[in-house]
């Protein structure tokens, strides 16, 4: 069964989009890891490792089918199968609160410069008020 070139763009783009959200959400976990108090970050500190490593293991991954994909290898069937580690609701909902107060804050700030000990202040305050 052969799938047509337009479903596989349709595919592929869908894959792309699904990437680009675990993007924000692996951002908004560091966002999560780095806001919270330190007395939280020493006892999640295991958790939050192992969360990273996995999301991080499945992007490499997801991006590594995306490519093969593009350039027609037999991976594009993965795809649709392919699933991101689970992050849990409640963390979710936090991750998404805290990307959303990031872009209303810093929405031209680069994401993988290291958050300012003030800029940690101002973002879990706009959270809080956010909840």
């Amino acid at each position: 069964m052969s799938i047509s070139d337009e479903k596989m763009l349709e595919i592929i783009a869908i894959f792309e989009k699904e990437i680009r959200a675990y993007e924000d959400t692996m951002f908004g976990l560091m966002l999560d890891h780095e806001t919270a108090p330190k007395w939280v970050n020493t006892l999640q500190k295991i958790s939050y490792k192992n969360m990273k490593r996995r999301g991080e293991k499945a992007l490499k991954e997801a991006r590594n089918i995306l490519s093969d994909a593009k350039q027609g290898k037999p991976a594009k069937y993965a795809m649709p199968f392919f699933e991101f580690p689970i992050i849990l609701d409640d963390m979710k909902s936090r991750i998404d609160v805290l990307l959303q107060c990031y872009e209303e804050l810093y929405p031209e700030r680069p994401r993988d410069r290291s958050l300012s000990k003030e800029e940690i202040i101002a973002l879990r305050n706009e959270a809080m008020n956010k909840i």
